[in-house]
C-alpha cells in the first residue's frame, strides 16, 4: 500500500473527465446505432456530444497544465519491469488519445461543412470544408480512436483493481477521496 496521493485538483479532474468520457462513449454509441437517423433525439445527442467534447478538450488542456505543476506520486516500488512500463505508456495514452479523438471529431464536423458549437456558442472553424470523402474517413478514424481509448481506459481500471486485489498495493487510494 502507498500513502502517496495525487493532488486534489488532479483527482477532481480525473473523475470529472472519466465521467465525461463515459457519457461520450454512451452518447456516441446511442446516436450512431440506437436512435433514428435525422430524428430530433439524434440532433440533440449530436449537439450534446459535440458540446461535451469541446468541454473535455478544455479540461484536458487544464489537466495537462495541472499535471505539469503537480507531479504524480511515484509508483509503488513493487511495480517493476513490464508493469511499470505499461503503466507509464497507459497514462501517456490517456492524455494523447483524448486529444486525438477530439481533434478528429472536430475535423469530421468541419470537413462536412458544419460548425462546432459549444452549447450554442460557435467555435472557430479549425479544419477546411472538404466534402463527404474526408468526412467519412474522419468519422471512421474518430470511432476507432474512441474504441481504442475505451480499451485503454478499461485496461487502466483493470490494472488498478489487479494491483489492489491481487498484488496488495492499493494504487486506487491514490486517486480517491476520503480518509487515508
Amino acid at each position: 500500500m502507498t500513502d502517496d496521493r495525487y493532488h486534489l485538483t488532479v483527482r477532481l479532474m480525473h473523475w470529472i473527465m472519466a465521467a465525461g468520457f463515459v457519457f461520450m462513449w454512451g452518447c456516441g454509441y446511442a446516436m450512431t446505432t440506437l436512435v433514428e437517423d435525422d430524428s430530433p433525439l439524434e440532433e440533440l445527442l449530436f449537439d450534446l456530444h459535440i458540446s461535451v467534447g469541446v468541454t473535455l478538450l478544455a479540461l484536458l488542456a487544464a489537466r495537462i497544465a495541472i499535471r505539469l505543476v503537480h507531479r504524480p506520486p511515484p509508483l509503488p516500488a513493487a511495480i517493476r519491469g513490464i508493469e511499470r512500463t505499461a503503466a507509464h505508456l497507459g497514462h501517456a495514452a490517456l492524455y494523447a488519445l483524448p486529444a486525438l479523438v477530439i481533434a478528429v471529431g472536430w475535423a469530421e464536423t468541419n470537413f462536412g461543412g458544419h460548425g462546432v458549437q459549444w452549447f450554442g456558442v460557435e467555435m472557430p472553424q479549425v479544419f477546411p470544408e472538404t466534402g463527404e470523402d474526408l468526412q467519412d474517413l474522419a468519422e471512421d478514424v474518430h470511432k476507432w480512436l474512441a474504441y481504442t481509448m475505451l480499451a485503454v481506459a478499461a485496461g487502466h481500471v483493470a490494472a488498478a483493481f489487479k494491483h489492489r486485489w491481487l498484488d496488495g498495493h492499493d494504487v486506487i487510494r491514490r486517486m480517491t477521496f476520503g480518509a487515508r
